[in-house]
């Protein structure tokens, strides 16, 4: 699976071989970027607690009230229906 990310200055291309492993790329690059305290935080959390997070933040931020996560492919699906990523190869 090949998914490209665009969320602010974010323009990469992550693979992995399912959605699981693609939300544990996104994670683990986001807590790279993070400055170094909250970079402590999202390492600390689980996989779909960061995905979680995730949409809580931008439903806060764009007004939204979309689900909650309950997995690594719902929340790749409302990356992508969202325009936040890009399935470039299933």
């Amino acid at each position: 699976m090949k998914v490209q990310i665009h969320i602010q200055d974010i323009a990469e291309t992550v693979e992995a071989p399912d959605a699981s492993g693609i939300l544990r790329r996104v994670k683990g690059e986001a807590a790279r970027r993070a400055p170094f305290l909250l970079r402590g935080v999202i390492n600390g959390m689980g996989d779909l607690g960061f995905a979680a997070e995730a949409v809580k933040r931008a439903n806060k931020s764009k007004g939204r009230q979309d689900a909650i996560p309950q997995s690594a492919q719902e929340f790749l699906d409302w990356a992508v229906a969202q325009g936040y990523a890009t399935l470039v190869e299933p």
